[in-house]
């Protein structure tokens, strides 16, 4: 069953193992966190036992079905790759499908169908896998098929007002107010190390910076999350989640909160009665409807309570409009599976329930389809593409317009949170139906001007470069006086990749150092600055140099003569002599990443000129004037976004030589 609680998943404290333990110890802890179903976990402990026996067949294919249950697809691809390439007996038969699987999800259906089609050609497949390799097949066929069709929506994620490196969803708008929810809080706890993260529910008032709703709307020990409102506005229904003890899952149950006098949201919330909070199970994710005929509310939800068709489903209760009286919990068989079905959502206006489910043949991950409610439940219908796409496409909101709404994905260009984790974040999107054509021509002396209205500002998708060009100028960040730290040598060891885990693992300190003495809102919005800044930049910087390297390779082997320009770069921090030589170490690492790049292959191409790295250091002559140079001033001159972007080296120039 797939984990959708990732939307609100906390990256807990991993279980005391020794540096200095065997591999035998870390293939144990994995395979009890598998056990545990802490796939996070699992992966750190397969990784570790990996870095013992680099080739031990068994434990990569076991690091790649902990990645692909916890949604790292980039990295099950990465370890399904290596047991394909090292099994020589045949011993891992089901790799083949499985790289199929995780292409789908990734978007990339040619190669699914490769990959299903190999295993589906080899000596004795399991005629299960073979009948799901057969459907897979036709999936990514009709996936190709609604690929090519024409767009008639325009999806765009939300600027940085809404969206963090955290997770953002369940977009909700009432009037000019936008409510959602943020998984990017500290849950108040004393003495528990690392601190856990929860969610609290935020309001954007036209189109403004999302803030936390206030009159204690939020827990500081829970998540606070998913609202849905009243048809008549006079209530708020709403969930509150906590960690199941000794766990990594999450259960919820339901509340709501109604207006006082003043119309604002009352200070208490009201559980919903027990024969809907089931002690022991969750409960969550409401979504409100009315019913004319009856005059009564009908509210959906999400549970795993006994009596479903399996996994999550969608529930549903009636409310008689100003009581508070519900009908007993109904299963929505209609659209329910063994798999999940989560996030319902019903537009009044059109009378379709929209919902997320992983139990249909989909795009990949979590689809959104739609269901037309009348005497009779309807068809269920997927929406096309870009509104579905191969990852995980929840929480939709249709506007009573029937043409703009919201969604949550953790699609390509999202913001992302861990390297582990390429589901995490998930991302609010903004949508809206394009115009059609109009078939006729049209008078331009009967047009009036309209100013179009004011949009917020949504920044284009990242570009997944191509060329060895598409890549410049390419940036790689340092931590502060690294590498190499005290010394004035020019020169160090140690390669790039080195430098980057060890910079990339304090992304928590540099979020606990520039968020320090700042207030709630702003200490949550500083460290989202800082995460943005390690996914954004640094980690993206560090993915970006294996695929400059792969390019470089492959035009290297066609026969090219590639000389590459670098340059290092210094935060002011040092005196100017000192700053020169940091550069040029900075700069060494980089040449140290291409002299062991995959075992050396580059070092042929070094060695005969083929490849030649032309490098200068500008050190701190370069530095930005707003970084502080203030030693005691940590915050500013070590920790800020601003100074950090000022200790790297730059790719800046590739040139062809000519013969």
């Amino acid at each position: 069953m797939k984990q959708y609680f990732s939307l609100l998943f906390f990256l807990l404290g991993l279980a005391i193992v020794s540096p200095a333990q065997s591999f035998r110890a870390y293939l144990k802890a994995g395979d009890q966190a598998i056990q545990q179903t802490d796939y996070f976990a699992a992966m750190h402990y397969y990784e570790n036992a990996l870095e013992r026996k680099p080739d031990d067949l068994s434990t990569l294919y076991k690091m790649a079905d902990a990645a692909r249950h916890f949604n790292s697809f980039e990295m099950a691809d990465k370890y399904y790759q290596k047991v394909l390439k090292r099994d020589k007996t045949g011993a891992f038969s089901l790799v083949t499908y499985w790289l199929g699987f995780v292409k789908k999800q990734m978007g990339a259906y040619e190669e699914a169908k490769a990959y299903f089609q190999q295993y589906l050609e080899q000596a004795k497949p399991n005629p299960e896998y073979s009948a799901k390799a057969k459907q897979e097949i036709n999936n990514c066929e009709q996936a190709i098929h609604l690929l090519e069709q024409p767009a008639e929506y325009q999806v765009e994620r939300m600027d940085k007002k809404i969206n963090t490196a955290y997770s953002e969803f369940g977009a909700y708008r009432s009037g000019d107010t936008l409510f959602y929810s943020s998984y990017r809080f500290d849950k108040k706890s004393k003495g528990r190390l690392p601190e856990r993260k929860i969610s609290k529910v935020l309001m954007s008032i036209k189109g403004g910076k999302g803030r936390t709703m206030r009159r204690n709307f939020n827990e500081d020990q829970k998540h606070t999350a998913h609202t849905a409102i009243s048809t008549d506005q006079s209530r708020i229904y709403y969930t509150l989640c906590d960690f199941v003890e000794g766990s990594v899952a999450i259960r919820c149950q339901l509340f709501y909160r109604e207006k006082d006098s003043r119309k604002r949201w009352k200070s208490m919330g009201l559980a919903l009665p027990s024969s809907i909070n089931i002690p022991g199970y969750t409960i969550t994710q409401p979504a409100v409807a009315f019913d004319s005929l009856s005059n009564t509310e009908i509210l959906y939800y999400v549970s795993d309570r006994p009596g479903g068709k399996g996994g999550k489903d969608i529930w549903w209760v009636q409310r008689e409009i100003g009581k508070n009286k519900f009908s007993e919990p109904q299963n929505l068989e209609q659209v329910n599976t063994p798999n999940d079905e989560i996030t319902p959502f019903f537009h009044a206006q059109n009378q379709h329930l929209y919902f997320s489910s992983d139990g249909y043949n989909g795009l990949g991950g979590f689809d959104i389809y739609r269901i037309a409610k009348g005497e009779n439940w309807g068809l269920i219908e997927p929406l096309a593409p870009p509104i579905n796409s191969s990852y995980n496409d929840i929480y939709y909101f249709l506007n009573e317009d029937g043409k703009t709404g919201y969604l949550s994905s953790n699609r390509l260009g999202s913001l992302y949170l861990d390297q582990h984790n390429k589901t995490c974040c998930n991302d609010i999107y903004t949508f809206k139906l394009i115009p059609p054509i109009p078939e006729t021509p049209i008078d331009s002396s009967t047009i009036v001007y309209t100013p179009p209205e004011a949009e917020t500002s949504v920044p284009e998708l990242p570009k997944i470069p191509e060329t060895l060009e598409d890549f410049l100028p390419l940036a790689l960040y340092f931590d502060n006086d690294e590498p190499d730290r005290r010394t004035r040598r020019p020169t160090t060891r140690k390669n790039y990749e080195l430098t980057y885990q060890r910079y990339y693992d304090k992304k928590k300190e540099y979020q606990e150092q520039f968020a320090r003495a700042l207030d709630e809102d702003d200490q949550a919005e500083a460290e989202a600055l800082i995460a943005s800044f390690f996914e954004e930049e640094v980690k993206q910087g560090y993915d970006f140099l294996f695929r400059f390297s792969e390019i470089l390779l492959k035009r290297l082997l066609a026969g090219d003569e590639v000389e590459i320009f670098i340059k290092g770069y210094t935060s002011p921090r040092a005196q100017s002599d000192y700053n020169l030589s940091l550069g040029q170490r900075r700069i060494s690492s980089l040449r140290n990443h291409f002299s062991t790049y995959q075992d050396g292959v580059f070092v042929p191409f070094l060695d005969n000129g083929q490849l030649v790295i032309t490098e200068r250091s500008f050190g701190e002559t370069t530095a930005s004037q707003e970084v502080s140079d203030d030693l005691t001033d940590l915050r500013n001159s070590i920790y800020s976004p601003a100074a950090a972007r000022e200790r790297r080296v730059e790719i800046l120039e590739v040139k062809r030589k000519e013969n």
